[in-house]
């Protein structure tokens, strides 16, 4: 009798210890999401996900509180208690799809097809106000409208994906594919409850994990996404240099911005490339605990360097961008290993170097 009472007791705490972790999980993650949306622009589509993730963290914390502490309902009362959270959750969905549309709207770079800029919005509020009729009613299907609902947030969410397609930073870390394979465990989790009638706290179990992974990739992807505004990024970039590293000459130079478009003033490139790689040796020495410096901040212009074997490539930009450093430690890499020989046996000589024009449109303007 006290073993089986022992054991209850265990089992419950269990399932009181994955509740509450899935809520702090789901809390730590809506915060790394807002910092994000603050660092941006405060009506786009990260702050249109903070609000998803604070209602869906909502739902999570309340709809399971009469499971986990057996408190007595009947079956309409539970009911209308779990129409009410999904209801906020819902609104989350709303909020995530309108900010989308509108951040697509303004400032995206991929035309939409749609004829009503806010389509999915209307869509999405519409499914609500069907379920929140039949819900009161007492008559409607939960999975019927939570796919009325949800099919508007993954096109959605699909169109602010299409924007990054080029970037590749995306490309790389295949971010879209971690965000929908989140979004279908997260998703999923919500089905879940329906099992906990059948087999009982495995179904909550299987729910917490569901949850707690399919948001943190979800997270993970989205924080790892640049903001719409930084889509024009090539129009940030000013300069390029390569420069040799025990020599400090130029090698190569690239402006890719002319004076017309807002150059401030010819700077003769010999004189720049020396007097920065100047500065990134002085800095290196004085702090030698840290290596080579990757960034430098100065007034409106962000500084990238990359360090290589032979030479040392620095991009100039206006703006800072993600972007930035991954292509330019791609085009520096490709670079050191093509004229490895040449670099090798450095004279002084520069004719070789001079067709690099190629090597740059493949890594900075496509």
């Amino acid at each position: 009798m006290i073993s089986f009472i022992l054991q209850g007791l265990i089992e419950i705490s269990i399932l009181h210890l994955f509740h509450y972790f899935s809520v702090f999980i789901l809390s730590f993650l809506t915060l790394q999401i807002a910092k994000k949306a603050s660092e941006g622009t405060l009506f786009s589509t990260t702050t249109g996900f903070t609000v998803y993730m604070i209602c869906f963290s909502i739902y999570i914390y309340f709809v399971e509180l009469p499971l986990i502490y057996d408190i007595a309902m009947e079956e309409t009362q539970f009911y209308y208690f779990h129409f009410i959270f999904m209801a906020i959750y819902f609104v989350g969905i709303i909020v995530f799809v309108f900010f989308t549309e509108l951040d697509t709207h303004l400032r995206g770079t991929v035309a939409s097809k749609k004829p009503f800029p806010y389509l999915l919005t209307l869509i999405t509020l519409a499914g609500t106000i069907v379920y929140l009729i039949l819900g009161i009613l007492g008559i409607y299907d939960l999975f019927i409208t939570l796919s009325v609902i949800l099919v508007p947030y993954i096109i959605a969410t699909q169109e602010i994906m299409k924007n990054f397609e080029n970037l590749e930073i995306v490309k790389r870390e295949q971010l879209s594919r971690w965000f929908y394979f989140g979004l279908a465990l997260s998703g999923m989790s919500n089905g879940l409850i329906g099992l906990y009638f059948a087999i009982g706290s495995p179904a909550l179990y299987m729910k917490y994990v569901a949850i707690i992974i399919g948001s943190f990739l979800m997270v993970y992807a989205w924080k790892s996404l640049p903001n719409l505004s930084e889509l024009n990024w090539m129009q940030k970039m000013e300069q390029l240099y390569l420069i040799h590293n025990e020599t400090s000459t130029l090698l190569y130079q690239y402006q890719f911005r002319t004076e017309a478009e807002g150059a401030e003033g010819e700077v003769d490139g010999d004189l720049a490339g020396s007097a920065i790689g100047g500065i990134d040796m002085l800095l290196s020495e004085i702090l030698a605990d840290s290596g080579h410096i990757k960034t430098i901040d100065h007034g409106n212009k962000k500084i990238y360097f990359v360090h290589g074997t032979y030479t040392t490539s620095i991009l100039i930009s206006n703006n800072p961008s993600k972007e930035f450093q991954y292509r330019l430690e791609m085009f520096h890499l490709t670079f050191e290993n093509n004229y490895s020989e040449e670099l090798d046996d450095f004279s002084g000589a520069l004719a070789p170097f001079k067709n690099l024009n190629d090597l740059v449109r493949e890594f900075f303007l496509h």
